[in-house]
């Protein structure tokens, strides 16, 4: 990338570079450095920004998501890609069970890292090497994921790794406190106290035997939970970067849906296809193409500048990544199953479960914005489709696979024009947020 374009060859409406100015030496154009940063090296790669507090309540706030922070999601993407592929190998009860507590756990510490980027980050070397050292660390728990799936250890290195990762998030808010003042100390302060105290838990695992080592890990993650409602009243108003958020959250669930995607045709590669494969095959490439049209076109994110309300995002973000993976494990067997019968409970559970979980937390999504109730219809068709979703899971194993996932996608299509169709005013999507506080401020005053 190179650097902006010096002031003295633009022209005078800013808009557009002067091909006819005269450049000036590079010693006497003026610096364009923050007064508060330094860089070390050439072509400020280097640089070293002290952290700031960044809200939507700041009218100079445009943010969006970094190339560094892409490939941050990617290495968690890795982690989860291991969970589907587990479950798919060994759909029983008790891995459904560690898949949706493992994806927890997983997911917890993506949303942690994005929360801190989201207040704090200004993509200096320290930031980007804390999160290289979260990426190495999730990057082994990805390794040992399988061994944990299906208990055949490897739940101390886990616990290990996730120390290293929470003590580097711990660090990262120590040094925002050091930099900034106000409200963004107070809500430093908590997450150091909420996060160091759960921290000290999952240390105390590691030398615990099962099952008290799981119950430590569930404690953890409960005391985690509750954290952020402490920390987020702490800043009035718009406390988060909306655009940054929402787009953050946007870009991991297309990089779930599209590692759902490669694990399939990992899985199947080699596969001799069938009518009936084919068939099960079409049906859910259109469900996985419903899923992405509703998410980016039919969300209303609204309720992230809602305050602590807009944990409701984040927070129902769990269910629906969570379903999305275990809809592309139930794929990949449907698949290998198409010509049988009937597909087994742990396929129909993780396709039509997959649909449900995606179904209610939209619903979720929805119903914590402002101008939304209980009787509106879109509320209710997502409660609708989840119905049919889970009535197909729990009472369709006399169906024929191809049968079975035709009519979950005829269910999301159909789902898919409803919402299309009924759509309210002043929605907010991933793809088209709300604007900025201070532009609605003003639009109010005129």
């Amino acid at each position: 990338m190179t650097s902006p374009i010096p002031e003295s060859e633009r022209r005078a409406d800013d808009s557009e570079p002067n091909p006819n100015a005269v450049r000036e030496p590079a010693e006497s154009r003026p610096s364009s450095r923050p007064e508060a940063g330094r860089w070390l090296g050439s072509g400020r790669t280097f640089r070293l920004d002290p952290p700031r507090l960044r809200t939507t309540g700041d009218s100079a706030e445009e943010r969006r998501a970094t190339w560094f922070e892409l490939y941050f999601d990617l290495v968690f993407a890795a982690a989860i890609g291991q969970l589907a592929t587990s479950l798919s190998k060994q759909p029983t009860t008790v891995v459904f069970a560690r898949f949706a507590g493992l994806f927890a756990v997983v997911w917890w510490a993506w949303i942690l890292y994005t929360l801190y980027a989201n207040r704090f980050d200004t993509d200096d070397l320290i930031f980007r090497a804390a999160q290289s050292c979260a990426m190495l660390a999730i990057a082994v728990i990805a390794i040992d994921l399988h061994r944990v799936m299906h208990g055949r250890g490897g739940a101390i290195e886990l616990a290990s790794c996730y120390v290293v990762l929470r003590v580097v998030l711990v660090a990262l808010y120590w040094r925002a406190r050091h930099h900034v003042e106000g409200p963004g100390r107070d809500l430093s302060n908590v997450y150091i106290v909420g996060y160091s105290t759960t921290t000290g838990l999952w240390l105390l695992s590691i030398f615990l035997a099962s099952p008290y080592r799981q119950v430590a890990w569930a404690a953890a993650m409960l005391i985690d939970l509750g954290v952020p409602m402490f920390a987020w009243p702490k800043l009035r108003g718009a406390s988060v970067v909306i655009s940054h958020l929402t787009e953050r959250f946007g870009t991991f669930f297309i990089i779930v849906l599209g590692d759902a995607v490669i694990a399939v045709v990992a899985g199947v590669a080699g596969l001799r296809f069938s009518v009936d494969s084919s068939i099960v095959a079409a049906a859910c490439f259109v469900i996985g193409l419903t899923l992405w049209w509703i998410y980016f076109d039919l969300t209303d994110t609204s309720v992230v500048g809602r305050g602590a309300l807009g944990l409701t995002f984040a927070y129902a973000h769990f269910p629906l990544l969570a379903g999305i993976t275990a809809f592309g494990a139930g794929t990949k067997l449907a698949i290998t199953h198409a010509t049988h019968h009937g597909l087994e409970a742990a396929a129909r559970w993780a396709l039509g479960g997959g649909i449900a979980a995606f179904a209610l937390s939209l619903a979720a999504i929805y119903i914590g914005a402002e101008w939304t109730s209980m009787r509106d219809r879109t509320f209710a068709g997502r409660l609708v489709l989840a119905v049919v979703a889970i009535t197909l899971a729990a009472a369709g194993g006399h169906l024929p696979p191809p049968v079975f996932a035709a009519l979950l996608a005829v269910a999301m299509l159909g789902h898919l024009g409803f919402e299309a169709f009924t759509a309210q005013e002043g929605a907010a999507t991933v793809i088209e947020p709300r604007p900025a506080v201070a532009e609605v401020a003003a639009e109010g005053s005129a």
